[in-house]
């Protein structure tokens, strides 16, 4: 890879990966019009990398909203960042237990569509279709006018319900983000919780993922080879755009503009039918 392309694929996946325009389906268009492999031992080191950048884009943005879970019995509001918005502190151990039901609810819907979902990659059309229904979820979602819960309130009904829509936004085109921010705030989650909430989910969802990934191609993983700079750099890119898109989303969910990323799902979409029908 040259110094161009890590920069280039680090900073499409850290603004797919938060931004809800789906980051595999990009990357799905991507491998289709420039003709690399994803699956190769180079792109799978490198795609290790950058989702390690995502999440430390995570751990920068909650640092200072989320303490550590061993400094205080709660966390939230008195901790002063970025996300906290007059809201009322968790007991961490609610807060994990929502993870955790969130997570299980995740694996549920993936295990036994996972052979289905990884067939989805093939198919341009099946991934406009896609971003069809993730711009209109963004878009229903800006008209919901009373979502005021907070984090205790929601409980682990909402946070398991939240976890199955992360399931389903394996399907290249359903954007993850997207889907988990929206799920929460039509469930009634305050908006700025509902972005806070889907952060946390998936640190271990992506985590997991990473790790089965790993397993099961290790041999492949083994057999390539990526120069350490390429490495560092497209974790590093990966991290800071990551930073810039979580900030960006925030703000949008805030003032209930997600409309605005469901037009650019609805352009994307229809240009990839163009490009289905007229090559």
């Amino acid at each position: 890879m040259s110094v161009l392309q890590v920069i280039l694929l680090g900073a499409v996946q850290g603004i797919t990966e938060f931004l809800p325009v789906s980051s595999s389906g990009h990357l799905a268009l991507l491998q289709t019009l420039f003709g690399f492999d994803a699956e190769s031992p180079e792109m799978l080191l490198f795609d290790l990398a950058v989702h390690l950048g995502t999440l430390v884009a995570v751990v920068v943005v909650l640092w200072r909203s989320l303490p550590g879970f061993s400094a205080r019995e709660t966390i939230g509001v008195e901790s002063g960042g970025e996300l906290a918005d007059m809201l009322r502190p968790i007991s961490v151990r609610r807060l994990l237990a929502m993870i955790l039901a969130a997570t299980v609810a995740t694996g549920i819907v993936v295990m036994p569509l996972k052979k289905i979902f990884e067939g989805a990659f093939g198919s341009l059309a099946v991934i406009a279709a896609m971003w069809l229904i993730t711009g209109t979820l963004l878009w229903i979602t800006d008209r919901k006018k009373h979502a005021g819960l907070d984090l205790d309130q929601f409980g682990l009904r909402g946070a398991f319900l939240v976890g199955l829509a992360q399931g389903v936004a394996v399907m290249p085109g359903i954007s993850r983000s997207g889907a988990t921010v929206c799920a929460a705030i039509l469930l009634g989650l305050n908006r700025v919780r509902a972005v806070e909430f889907s952060l946390l989910i998936g640190i271990p969802a992506v985590l997991g993922a990473s790790l089965v990934e790993s397993l099961g191609k290790w041999q492949t993983l083994r057999s390539g080879s990526l120069p350490l700079l390429s490495v560092l750099l497209g974790g590093a890119v990966a991290a800071v755009v990551g930073v810039v898109a979580i900030k960006i989303l925030i703000r949008f969910t805030r003032a209930a503009k997600l409309k605005y990323f469901g037009f650019y799902c609805y352009a994307l979409a229809v240009l990839v039918f163009a490009y289905l029908i007229l090559r």
